[in-house]
């Protein structure tokens, strides 16, 4: 049996990979999606993406439950060299969370009431050469589950 965290990452895996001018969003970034894995936009990639990546949690205990907190981090990427990065860097941001916080704040049941909140966004440093600009929203779900039964 599947983790509820592990389901719980594999909603917002769906939900994000949704993202494209088909689907009614601003942007394509969901085309190319990353989790776990730090990007650099090449030559061969589209003009933006979005990487997926996991913090340390914090764990709560009640009773026979355990409740934990797990930060996540989606990361809008666009390359440097399209015409007003920053612009289109806002637009992947405003998908992002479009995607991310809706329909509900539960990912469908997994978290605990109100579990997904967000937290800044956040922009991320360029490396010197880099060809990708970037920022991360910041997001923390909230679950709970039986002890030994995650």
């Amino acid at each position: 049996m599947l983790s509820r965290r592990y389901r719980a990452l594999e909603t917002l895996r769906t939900r994000l990979g949704a993202i494209s001018v088909a689907n009614g969003f601003r942007t394509d970034a969901g085309l190319l999606l990353f989790m776990g894995e730090d990007v650099e936009l090449g030559p061969d990639d589209g003009m933006s993406a979005i990487a997926v990546g996991v913090r340390p949690d914090e764990v709560r205990y009640q009773g026979e439950n355990v409740t934990s907190v797990v930060p996540v981090e989606v990361a809008a990427l666009v390359k440097a060299s399209i015409e007003f990065p920053l612009l289109v860097l806002e637009d992947v941001i405003g998908d992002i969370k479009r995607a991310v916080e809706q329909p509900d704040r539960t990912l469908g049941g997994l978290l605990v009431q109100r579990g997904l909140e967000r937290g800044s966004v956040r922009p991320l440093d360029r490396e010197p050469g880099s060809e990708t600009v970037g920022a991360v929203v910041e997001y923390s779900m909230t679950m709970a589950e039986a002890w030994g039964n995650p």
